[in-house]
């Protein structure tokens, strides 16, 4: 009995808890995005990047924030994506 609420026990805290989590949020400035639909096009490139997930883009700062699991995603994919569908992204900081 003991052995099987220890088992659980464990279980219920991997499963619950956090602190096992890879997310990580940095910033990128993204200089080329003019027009409206340039933060659209920054979203859906970095967005396509698997264990990307959230991009929040902004052309009048010419910045995207991006959540991301860094077990999964790397900060050079995300930049390169950006990059390969014509908007060079460059790291700012991280906030997490």
């Amino acid at each position: 009995m003991k052995l099987t609420t220890s088992a659980l026990a464990l279980i219920g805290f991997m499963t619950a808890s956090p602190v096992f989590a890879a997310e990580q949020t940095v910033t990128f400035s993204v200089p080329g995005m003019y027009c409206a639909s340039c933060p659209f096009i920054v979203e859906a490139a970095m967005g396509g990047v698997e264990g990307v997930i959230k991009v929040t883009a902004d052309s009048k700062s010419r910045t995207a924030q991006v959540v991301f699991d860094d077990a999964i995603a790397g900060v050079e994919d995300i930049g390169i994506a950006s990059s390969s569908a014509g908007y060079e992204a460059k790291l700012l900081g991280s906030g997490s």
